[in-house]
């Protein structure tokens, strides 16, 4: 009976003699330097009209691959080209009229395609896209 109760205090008191003063030797520190963060620098840049067209591009062009697979990742791309369209639809409709409603066929064909999981209606959209493209650039 007195071995039990003389355990637990013995463990107690192990632990609590493992618990001193920390000392750190300063001479085995090393120190930082202190890192430039560009990452903050340049996300402040929003793309410019060029560079929304080559993500629609390249969404687009990844957009038919992640229908078939089927992995939830259509619509992830589908927002970035959404965000892209809305971003830079104004200068469409402003500088380039006549082009208007072909990317209005290719937006609305990229909604139907991964709504409907229909990977062909995706390739189809980014044909028609690199045509319009082409046209305004």
């Amino acid at each position: 009976m007195l071995i039990r109760r003389l355990i637990p205090v013995l463990v107690v008191s192990s632990l609590l003699s493992a618990c001193g003063a920390t000392y750190i030797e300063e001479s085995l520190v090393e120190t930082s330097t202190s890192m430039v963060d560009t990452a903050d620098e340049t996300a402040d840049v929003a793309p410019t009209f060029a560079e929304h067209l080559d993500i629609i591009d390249q969404s687009l062009n990844d957009l038919s691959d992640a229908i078939v697979e089927n992995d939830g990742s259509a619509d992830e791309i589908l927002a970035t080209i959404l965000q892209s369209w809305e971003t830079i639809e104004g200068d469409v409709k402003t500088d380039f009229p006549d082009s208007h409603f072909g990317f209005y066929e290719v937006i609305t064909l990229t909604e139907l395609s991964v709504e409907r999981r229909r990977p062909a209606d995706a390739s189809k959209a980014w044909k028609l896209f690199i045509d319009i493209a082409a046209s305004i650039r």
